[in-house]
């Protein structure tokens, strides 16, 4: 029933403004004819309720081509929050929450692409998704995959946010340190926090943002683009990226 509801409330919403106009007229058209008896009267009032009903099949046709258009992704972020927290080094909690909008007529999973560069496999959780299927790809030059599934559905151009947490184990300082993100769609802003806890007192190493251009691999050939200062106080680098060109991976990273 919350189908054909949602549905239905899609097909009002596109339709009851475009005919608010057409219905004043039909109503003033309407008591006009009912005084006048002449023949041609009738030929008006045809005329005219054809040209409602083309104008209705045509808005149909539009809104029926909008909601089952065919898309390269079955989604659209609108933002990201991207956290990397240690407190010693050794275990690395990294999260995402993002922003998505759907662009299906419903949707109730999502692929969700990560990369460790650790040796132990994470952990993957979600606090808003369920955790469905994990495909480690066993190749450092591709991406792995957590299938999320959603807890109810997603209809098209109904928002929703996405919960992504994995728990690292680099006890043997094996992963690199950095974090990426690739920008496939248009994005408004992703927000890097990185929470380096075991850093010493004296620690104050900017890290550094890079870019690069996306081909079929993760690749490895980036160019700097800024520096970002380390804050001492909370021990992090935190940094938002407005408005991120689309095709590239983005990259932070710091010394370890």
């Amino acid at each position: 029933m919350s189908i054909f509801k949602s549905i239905f409330t899609t097909i009002v919403n596109i339709f009851s403004k475009q005919f608010y106009f057409l219905a004043s007229i039909a109503s003033f058209l309407g008591l006009f004819i009912v005084f006048v008896k002449e023949s041609w009267a009738v030929y008006v009032a045809l005329s005219f309720f054809c040209l409602i009903l083309i104008t209705f099949t045509s808005y149909l046709v539009y809104a029926l081509f909008k909601i089952l258009e065919i898309r390269g992704t079955d989604h659209e972020n609108r933002s990201s929050f991207v956290k990397y927290e240690t407190l010693d080094g050794n275990i690395i909690t990294y999260e995402t929450y993002k922003l998505i909008q759907s662009k299906k007529p419903i949707l109730t999973e999502m692929e969700y692409s990560f990369k460790w560069t650790g040796t132990h496999l994470p952990k993957i959780t979600s606090d808003l998704q369920d955790v469905v299927n994990i495909v480690d790809e066993q190749d450092v030059t591709k991406y792995d995959k957590a299938l999320l599934k959603f807890r109810k559905p997603i209809y098209y151009n109904q928002n929703c946010v996405v919960h992504f947490k994995a728990e690292l184990d680099d006890v043997d300082k094996k992963s690199l340190p950095h974090v990426e993100t690739r920008v496939l769609n248009e994005i408004d802003i992703v927000h890097y926090r990185i929470i380096l806890k075991h850093k010493p007192l004296e620690y104050n190493q900017n890290a550094i943002l890079q870019k690069c251009k996306i081909n079929s691999n993760v690749s490895s050939s980036f160019e700097k683009i800024r520096e970002i200062p380390f804050d001492t106080l909370t021990k992090s680098y935190e940094y938002h990226l407005l408005n991120p060109e689309i095709g590239y991976y983005y990259r932070i990273s710091w010394e370890r």
